[in-house]
C-alpha cells in the first residue's frame, strides 16, 4: 500500500506535469506598453507586455532549443537586452530559418501583418514576461511575441 506522503507526492507531479503542457498555445496579443528599463521589473512576471527596441540574433543558435532572440534599447545593441523566446519558421511572428553560418544581416522577423522586419529596424514586441531559471545574459524574457514595425 502507498504512503500518504508517496500518494500527495505523486498528485503534486501529476497536477505540475499537466499544467505545463498539453494546453494549446494562445495566439499573440497586444501587451501593455512599458518603457524599456520596466518591463523586467518582478511586478510584470507573468503579464503581457509591449516594448520597442533592436533585435539581435544570440551568438549561438541551437534549432531545437529554440530561439531567444536579444532586444536592446538602442540600435547601438549597449546594454542588458529582453529575450524574446521565438520559434523558427515562415509565419507571422517567427524567425526565417537562417543558414548554418548566420550573421547579423540573416535576421529575417515576419512580423504579425507579414512584413519581414531585418537587422537594425525597430519593432515593438508584445510578449509575457518570465524570468529564465538559469543564468543569462538577458534579465528577463518574453514568450509567446507578437512582433510589430514600430511606428
Amino acid at each position: 500500500m502507498m504512503s500518504a506522503h508517496k500518494c500527495i507526492a505523486l498528485c503534486l507531479f501529476v497536477f505540475a506535469f499537466a499544467a505545463c503542457g498539453g494546453g494549446e498555445k494562445k495566439p499573440p496579443t497586444v501587451g501593455e506598453s512599458k518603457n524599456f528599463a520596466e518591463v523586467c521589473d518582478k511586478a510584470n512576471e507573468g503579464k503581457r507586455v509591449a516594448v520597442e527596441g533592436f533585435l539581435r540574433l544570440p551568438a549561438e543558435v541551437k534549432v531545437n532549443a529554440g530561439l531567444v532572440l536579444r532586444l536592446y534599447p538602442t540600435a547601438e545593441f549597449a546594454g542588458k537586452p529582453v529575450g524574446v523566446s521565438t520559434e523558427i519558421g515562415s509565419e507571422p511572428n517567427r524567425v526565417a530559418l537562417m543558414p548554418k553560418e548566420f550573421t547579423d544581416k540573416d535576421l529575417k522577423v515576419k512580423t504579425t501583418d507579414g512584413q519581414v522586419a531585418g537587422f537594425g529596424t525597430k519593432v515593438r514586441v508584445s510578449g509575457d514576461v518570465y524570468f529564465p531559471l538559469v543564468g543569462q545574459e538577458f534579465p528577463c524574457a518574453l514568450s509567446n511575441p507578437l512582433v510589430e514595425l514600430a511606428r
